[in-house]
């Protein structure tokens, strides 16, 4: 099998796993939203930096270090295991600790019950980093989509069992550990790797000048992309929490669906062919292009049809999260491809340039919260800062990126363009729906259907790349025609 029958494949069981995770948090998300109350989730979203900053730095970026270095040993593997396992259980031990005090800053008392619960996932998620690792190396993306689709679908329909019987906040708890409980259990019992009694310094040593630079983007991404739930729960109230964790679910689904599709690939393809530099901007193109293709429709959609989404799916009480679900669903538009980037540089060998752009965009967004809150104390500015932010993100990246890597950002406005504009034009077109329907649900399903019939017509009408690149890939999925090799 050559690299792009390799990479097809990935491709298609990864879209099979996110887009099936994704389903799942969708249908469970609507069902426990009317169950749950915007309170009941303004708590966890208090909680979810404290979560995802905990599993950065247990992981250190040596999964990534493991996955770029051609010939890991089992020394390497199992000193890693062993040393996540320590890093969790450590942090465990403070987040239990320190529960207390979050409770009290928050004044929310059940915080102490919760948030100690809660953070068993901490340790759960650590044992089975490595079997994930190992996984990703060796392309097996078509088990890694079964453990998380059979581990998600469990956990969650026990959360809305334990939501219709007046659960409440627990049974988000329960999704929670529960996912991480079972998905470690299948990942051990179908990642074919166990670790062997062996820690050696000098793997930690080996791993640290690259991982040390990503554990520094990735703590400094964990803190500043969560961590607009504390700041609203400090300044407004666990009610708004919950209505922004709402908005972030809803446009995150897409968002995360499609940056973690190509990212799961994309990092594993690319350090394949790092040696080869013009093979790799032209593939790493490819991946900007069909991230385009997808994305830009996908949220563009979303921004016009958020009301009766909300209205229809999950009821008038979650009015609120509207106007902050079609803001962010700006955003979530291009983050992906600052994602995209990310890999390139990692691909590179120079994590260092994520760091630094990281530490410089971070000092921006600070500056930007304080000045909102300040002077107009509006959670709508507030999230406008958020848009502000990735798109100033996008344009540095790109900028560095056509130096240090040599895709230029005239290549990347080339690329995604031509996808904007098509997008663009499809929501305008669908926005008439809303002249001749009053009732959500025909707002819905009407608007969606025409804005996909618009979006696919006009990219077929101009025979537009990644539309034919699809449209080959299932002719030879069928096998109406033979692959060749890229």
């Amino acid at each position: 099998m050559n690299l792009k029958q390799k990479t097809e494949k990935a491709l298609i069981w990864s879209f099979v796993d996110k887009f099936g995770q994704q389903i799942i948090y969708f249908v469970s998300g609507i069902i426990l939203a009317n169950l749950l109350m915007p309170g009941d989730y303004g708590k966890i979203g208090v909680l979810t930096i404290f979560i995802v900053l905990s599993n950065i730095l247990i992981d250190s970026g040596f999964s990534s270090a493991l996955i770029r270095k051609k010939g890991a040993t089992d020394r390497d593997y199992s000193t890693i295991f062993f040393f996540n396992l320590i890093i969790s259980l450590v942090f465990y031990l403070i987040l239990y600790f320190s529960a207390i005090f979050i409770a009290n800053y928050f004044h929310i008392p059940d915080l102490v019950s919760i948030s100690r619960v809660l953070f068993l996932s901490i340790i759960f998620n650590s044992l089975g980093l490595i079997q994930q690792t190992r996984m990703f190396k060796e392309i097996r993306f078509t088990e890694y989509a079964r453990i998380n689709i059979v581990a998600l679908t469990i956990s969650s329909a026990f959360a809305i069992w334990l939501a219709s019987n007046g659960g409440g906040v627990w049974a988000l708890v329960v999704q929670t550990v529960g996912l991480s409980i079972l998905k470690t259990l299948l990942l051990w019992c179908y990642g074919r790797w166990f670790p062997k009694l062996i820690f050696s310094i000098a793997s930690i040593k080996e791993f640290l000048s690259y991982s040390a630079n990503l554990l520094g983007t990735g703590v400094l991404n964990a803190v500043f992309n969560n961590i607009y739930p504390l700041i609203i729960a400090k300044s407004f109230s666990t009610a708004t929490v919950g209505f922004y964790t709402q908005a972030q679910k809803l446009q995150d689904i897409p968002s995360a669906l499609i940056a973690n599709i190509f990212r799961s690939v994309a990092f594993p393809v690319l350090s394949s062919i790092n040696d080869d530099k013009p093979r790799l901007l032209r593939v790493f193109g490819k991946y900007i292009r069909t991230t385009a293709f997808f994305i830009f429709p996908i949220m563009m959609l979303l921004i016009v049809v958020a009301n009766p989404l909300i209205i229809s799916l999950i009821t008038e009480k979650w009015s609120a999260s509207v106007p902050m679900l079609q803001i962010l669903s700006l955003a979530g538009m291009f983050s992906p491809f600052i994602i995209l980037y990310y890999d390139l540089f990692n691909t590179e060998g120079r994590s260092d340039i994520n760091l630094k752009l990281e530490i410089a965009k971070k000092i921006f967004l600070v500056l930007s919260i304080a000045v909102v809150l300040v002077l107009s104390n509006s959670i709508i500015n507030l999230i406008w800062v958020w848009v502000i932010y990735t798109l100033l993100s996008l344009v540095v990246t790109a900028i560095v990126a056509s130096k240090v890597v040599g895709y230029r950002v005239v290549t990347l406005l080339k690329d995604i363009l031509p996808y904007f504009v098509v997008a663009l034009v499809s929501a305008l077109v669908s926005l008439v729906t809303f002249l001749f329907f009053s009732n959500s649900w025909l707002q819905l399903i009407v608007t969606t259907l025409i804005f996909v019939l618009s979006y696919i017509a006009i990219v077929a009408l101009f025979k537009m790349e990644i539309w034919l690149e699809c449209l080959s890939l299932a002719k030879r999925k069928l096998g109406i025609t033979k692959t060749t090799e890229q």
